[in-house]
């Protein structure tokens, strides 16, 4: 708490007055300590100087986007561009073979690229001019618990977008509407957009587009919604991204569900090698591949649904959630906590961060940024993130971070006291997807806090 306490001050100026006074640390001889990945091994890393800091401490940067002037004559290309890329993503959407061919490893969905070159031919092999290109296409469909408007009208504003995609969109604007489309169906709906994609993890560079997103009702209970991108020449510096005629193609199903299928088609230039522990994820496609989308679209329609229905399964062993007002209140603040987890362990461009890394390193990534949201309070935000490597298997690792008898062993807060889950909200189908809200007991001799802490 002292060293973090120190850190802050230096970023805001002044001390933090709603912390307890600390005793005055040497930045210049502060430092992280962290795991390094070198076959199974664990070490110490170097100091970490946070005078790398860019721009003064009173500064926040400004997002990577600026106020743009479109004139008649671009709206008109963007309005050409926007048609000829959603011809081509129903295309891709809608037919196999020659296009699309099934691996023999998993049997996923693989862009056959010389039929793609062959139909689609482009004046320009790449928008790089670079070796370090690499081409990553996926497609996958399945249900998801919405109506096919309720999503077109998500996906075609901005803010709901982010909130949709938490994991992935860390930050979406729409930077102007070029055509509103049809009251009521969005149908002829063009936007241009900026958008930050992430996996959370500070090891993996963030993906910037500024993209053209438009929607066509094919017809009634179908609709398609494109993503390309459209590179003025104010953005051509900051994008090192393309996006290919990507999107979704959204039919409704009888039962008020959705059947969904999505497309992800970009050129990437990889400026500086992928960490080997995210390597094979992210070249693979799979970090930011269709299935990923398709997976987070339907656990959050999943979420949704629940928040919708009153009677969804919830056990209050102490009075924590009295109605059902109270439940929804608690399921939105659990969505609101999953939002700020993900903004803190991302690599956003929109926050002033350093990371510490090395060959045979895992960085401990450092940011700060200013919190204005609603329902949180205003000030100051350090947070610090690092990945590492463990010989288990994903669910042994969660089922162990789920279990609140467990959970002594790790959260420093229940300062090895036991852990009671109070209440229980379960928002999916998996039971791994639930909302818990746990107390722990207090020891007097160990720490002061009163007795009956709730942790959510």
């Amino acid at each position: 708490l002292d060293r973090v306490s120190s850190i802050a001050a230096k970023y805001i100026g002044r001390p933090i007055s709603q912390l307890p006074p600390v005793q005055p640390v040497h930045l210049s001889s502060l430092d992280f300590r962290m795991a390094s990945f070198d076959g199974y091994g664990v070490g110490a890393g170097p100091s970490l100087d946070l005078d790398l800091l860019p721009g003064s401490s009173s500064s926040m940067p400004n997002l990577p986007f600026q106020p743009v002037v479109i004139s008649d004559m671009d709206k008109s290309l963007m309005s050409d561009i926007a048609a000829n890329a959603m011809e081509e993503l129903l295309r891709l959407l809608q037919t196999n073979e020659p296009l699309w061919i099934k691996s023999t490893n998993d049997g996923k969905d693989v862009l056959n690229l010389e039929s793609y070159e062959r139909i689609f031919p482009k004046p320009n092999n790449t928008h790089f001019k670079s070796p370090n290109i690499r081409v990553e296409a996926s497609r996958d469909s399945g249900v998801v618990i919405m109506n096919g408007l309720a999503l077109v009208n998500m996906f075609m504003d901005s803010n709901k977008w982010v909130e949709l995609f938490p994991t992935i969109v860390s930050i979406a604007k729409t930077i102007e509407v070029i055509s509103p489309g049809m009251l009521g169906t969005h149908s002829g709906s063009l936007q241009l957009m900026y958008e930050e994609l992430q996996v959370l993890s500070p090891l993996v560079p963030t993906r910037e587009f500024y993209t053209l997103r438009y929607c066509q009702q094919i017809e009634q209970g179908l609709w398609a919604i494109v993503n390309v991108s459209y590179d003025l020449p104010q953005f051509a510096s900051q994008c090192r991204s393309h996006r290919l005629p990507s999107g979704c193609l959204i039919q409704d199903m009888p039962n008020g569900y959705s059947k969904v299928t999505w497309l992800e088609h970009v050129e990437i230039e990889d400026k500086t090698p992928i960490h080997r522990l995210y390597r094979d994820l992210v070249h693979s496609g799979s970090a930011f591949g269709a299935e990923r989308w398709l997976t987070t679209l339907q656990r959050m329609c999943e979420r949704f649904a629940c928040l919708m229905v009153s009677s969804t399964s919830t056990r209050d062993l102490g009075g924590v959630i009295p109605s059902p007002e109270g439940k929804r209140s608690m399921m939105k603040l659990a969505q609101r906590m999953v939002n700020s987890f993900c903004t803190s362990v991302g690599t956003s461009n929109s926050h002033r961060s350093t990371t510490l890394s090395g060959s045979n390193e895992v960085g401990v990534r450092v940011t700060v940024h200013k919190s204005s949201d609603p329902g949180q309070p205003n000030g100051i935000v350090l947070s610090a993130a690092t990945t590492f490597w463990l010989p288990v298997s994903p669910q042994n690792v969660f089922n162990f971070f789920k279990d609140e008898r467990t959970r002594p062993q790790w959260d420093v807060l229940s300062n090895g006291n036991a852990v009671q889950e109070v209440a229980h909200i379960a928002n999916g189908s998996h039971p791994g997807n639930c909302i818990s809200v746990l107390r722990v007991s207090s020891d007097k001799k160990k720490e002061p806090f009163s007795d009956d802490v709730p942790f959510t």
